[in-house]
């Protein structure tokens, strides 16, 4: 407990001290609940959303104004990829982004094509140009660039065939529900993936800072304002043996002149024209394809109070200082 806290005038923080027990296997997270075992958990496993709920003795929490999506990165240094616009277009109109909601996420996410969720003002943008779900257009698009299936079903050109790895984080039972729908949305238009995923140690740091992917899927957020330098930026490119986010590897200018007008721009509208114009370069270019905008549930005990997990990147205990117990006992 820190007695110089801010608002220690007010009482706060209400808790002496919060104990974090990091847990990695989603099982065990739902075991530790079920017996009791833990005050709250937050990132938990969609798929077992059904038995979260059923836990008598605790809340299942969601937080209304999370501004998170789901997305897959191209890394433009795969040259098949970067080079061939159609390919990235046809994928994204091969995608059933209600599937991946209604399926892999249980109902826990809503419709979303840009980097900005719906809680995010200025940046979200209601009339964005999303793809459309139609493997017929994208079969003919990749077929008028002379990407031709060969006996196995994968489509290739000029010696260069349309199969990619794919990679997220391990253990993350919806993700890899993801990766089952997009593996048979991609099949169905020519194009294989490959399935080899990695711990969340490894895919945020080496094998997305080096490039290792070719496509990636992850969750981000922006949390309290929408600047996506970040996320698109030329500079957030990661250098040889260095960090950074944009794992795009892809450095375009328009969408950097722009990122650099919202950045100085104050006015709300005004800026949210800007991103406007941002998501027409994105959906247009696609270094990313935008899945959808989870919903992340956390779950605490109903003996606790004011518990309510913030946006994707403010993590669980944005609102730490207002947390307290009946009695005093967690």
């Amino acid at each position: 407990r820190n007695d110089n806290y801010f608002l220690a005038s007010q009482g706060m923080p209400y808790l002496d001290k919060v104990i974090f027990r990091p847990v990695s296997d989603q099982n065990t997270v739902l075991k530790d609940l079920q017996a009791n075992n833990a005050t709250s958990t937050w990132f938990i496993d969609v798929s077992k959303t059904k038995a979260y709920q059923a836990l008598q003795n605790y809340n299942f929490v969601v937080n209304p104004a999370a501004s998170n999506f789901e997305t897959i990165v191209i890394n433009f240094k795969n040259p098949t990829l970067a080079n061939n616009l159609e390919v990235r277009q046809a994928m994204a109109m091969a995608i059933d982004h209600e599937a991946l909601i209604k399926t892999a996420r249980v109902g826990q996410g809503s419709l979303l094509c840009t980097d900005h969720g719906a809680a995010v003002h200025p940046g979200y943008q209601p009339d964005a140009p999303c793809p459309k779900f139609d493997p017929a257009a994208a079969n003919k698009l990749l077929d008028d660039h002379g990407w031709v299936k060969g006996s196995d079903g994968v489509r290739a050109k000029n010696g260069k065939r349309l199969e990619f790895k794919y990679t997220t984080t391990s253990g993350k039972p919806w993700r890899q529900a993801d990766e089952e729908i997009l593996q048979q949305n991609f099949k169905d238009i020519g194009i294989k993936i490959n399935i080899q995923n990695v711990p969340a140690s490894t895919f945020f740091g080496p094998f997305l800072n080096n490039g290792q992917h070719d496509l990636a899927e992850f969750e981000n957020s922006f949390t309290y304002d929408p600047d996506d330098d970040t996320l698109v930026g030329c500079d957030a490119i990661p250098p040889p043996g260095g960090s950074g986010e944009n794992w795009s590897f892809n450095c375009n200018q328009d969408l950097q002149k722009l990122v650099t007008q919202e950045q100085q721009t104050v006015d709300p509208v005004a800026r949210q024209a800007i991103f406007n114009k941002e998501h027409q370069i994105l959906l247009t270019q696609f270094p990313y394809i935008f899945l959808y905008s989870p919903t992340d549930p956390g779950i605490s005990k109903k003996t606790t109070h004011n518990y309510l997990p913030g946006p994707e990147g403010a993590q669980e205990s944005v609102n730490i200082w207002k947390w307290w117990c009946d009695g005093g006992k967690c």
